[in-house]
């Protein structure tokens, strides 16, 4: 929820500290940094030092950066507070990692559908208790409800998640952790910041260059560890890397949605365009997706038990893509977005959760939670692209002759997302496993 929970209230925060909008942008930017850095480096923590332990310490840090976002007097304690927040990302991968070690065959798919379908749900939720908020009460309440669901969840947690076994007692590999962070911190701040300081400018080119120095050389640092953050053999297997690569297209392909959608749905009626929707009403509009993500989590299980992960994996892009043409069709009319917007939540509920499934399953029992963090980044980093081409394209492209966005730039966005849905059906071709129930391989 908190992922998406503060986009309506983004032009409130502009208003309140006098800041621009790409700035305010960094209200997002600074989770999702935060959060793609900290999934793997605490989920490796977790294989390590027992991941119930580290569970209620990533909590404990939300609790205390929602608290401190809420009595944020002004912009900067606010993105402390949300610096905080995102270290919330890794109870994702935390979450998998008990249940793998908790449970088996078709009850642990089942859990790992709840948990995908859940993640899905809260992000589309979150859009509209983020507008009746904010209508019925202030920003500081966004903050308040995150500090409370953070608590309740830390006791649930407490009192009722059983312990893990410690894994193997080593020494902490700072060298790759220092690596993974720079590496994955000048990735995303260039991906964020492109359109603002442009593709080809020396700082965003900097950046991608450190980023691909950082993450060569963590590679090979970490091939000649013992005991390494990231184990990249495991990592490297194809089955893996294509679980891996199919989160990176889950990940893009709704954000252009959540940026897409709320501009189309709130543009004035009279302009033949947009349907002059306020926050709300576009929240109601697109929570009928956010609860067929849930469902489609739900539904998973079952199907990769009835046809193996494969044919489910390959279902999965293949609806996305069917619901992202029926979008890009008639973005016009309400009807046909919605019910179509709702197809593609569908799709990404299920591919949530058979990407969850290769993921446990094919990595080993005492390196899931690590395993897990890493796909959560490259899921962050598909959400992260997302934001800045969706930009472009409703800037750039088939504008009016007074420079304004037309139903054109909106369906050429949603055909992208369509073709994305395309590419991430072949990808899952690729796909060489004998996983047809979920059967773990050995340790």
């Amino acid at each position: 929820m908190m992922q998406t929970l503060l986009v309506p209230a983004l032009g409130t925060f502009m208003e309140e500290f006098g800041i621009d909008a790409s700035t305010a942008g960094w209200i997002l930017t600074a989770y999702l940094l935060v959060g793609a850095v900290a999934a793997p480096i605490l989920g490796s923590f977790g294989d390590r030092y027992g991941h119930r332990k580290i569970l209620l310490a990533t909590l404990a840090i939300f609790v205390i950066g929602s608290i401190t976002a809420a009595a944020a007097g002004n912009f900067a304690f606010l993105l402390l507070g949300r610096v905080l927040q995102g270290v919330s990302t890794a109870t994702f991968p935390l979450a998998l990692a008990i249940v793998r070690r908790h449970t088996t065959g078709a009850t642990q798919r089942a859990y790992f559908g709840w948990l995908s379908g859940t993640l899905g749900l809260g992000a589309g939720v979150a859009l509209v208790i983020g507008g009746l908020v904010l209508e019925a009460l202030s920003w500081q309440w966004l903050f308040a409800i995150g500090a409370l669901m953070g608590g309740a969840a830390l006791l649930l947690v407490f009192f009722f998640v059983p312990a893990s076994s410690k894994g193997k007692p080593t020494r902490t590999d700072w060298a790759g952790t220092a690596l993974l962070v720079l590496g994955l911190v000048s990735l995303l701040l260039g991906i964020s910041q492109g359109g603002r300081w442009g593709w080809t400018s020396p700082a965003v080119l900097g950046l991608f260059a450190l980023a691909v120095a950082s993450l060569i050389a963590l590679v090979r640092v970490e091939l000649r560890l013992e005991a390494p953050l990231l184990d990249v053999r495991t990592l490297a297997r194809p089955a893996l890397a294509i679980a891996n690569g199919l989160s990176l297209v889950l990940g893009f392909i709704p954000y252009l949605f959540y940026i897409g959608l709320p501009v189309l749905l709130q543009a004035p009626s009279a302009s033949g365009v947009g349907q002059g929707f306020t926050v709300t009403q576009t929240g109601l509009a697109l929570l009928p997706s956010a609860l067929l993500v849930f469902l489609g989590g739900r539904f998973a299980p079952l199907l990769i038990q009835r046809i193996g992960s494969k044919p489910t994996a390959f279902m999965a892009l293949a609806i996305m893509a069917a619901g992202s043409i029926g979008v890009a069709i008639a973005p016009g009319s309400l009807v046909m977005v919605v019910v179509f917007f709702s197809i593609v939540g569908l799709g990404n509920g299920i591919g949530f959760a058979v990407c969850a499934d290769l993921v446990a399953t094919l990595s080993p029992r005492n390196e899931v939670a690590a395993a897990m963090g890493v796909n959560g980044v490259v899921r962050t980093v598909g959400s992260a692209l997302g934001t800045p081409i969706a930009t472009v394209i409703l800037t750039t492209v088939a504008l009016s002759d007074s420079g304004s966005t037309t139903l054109v730039s909106f369906s050429t966005l949603f055909f992208m997302a369509a073709a994305m849905g395309v590419v991430g059906a072949l990808l899952t071709l690729g796909l060489r496993i004998g996983v047809r129930t979920g059967a773990a391989p050995r340790d």
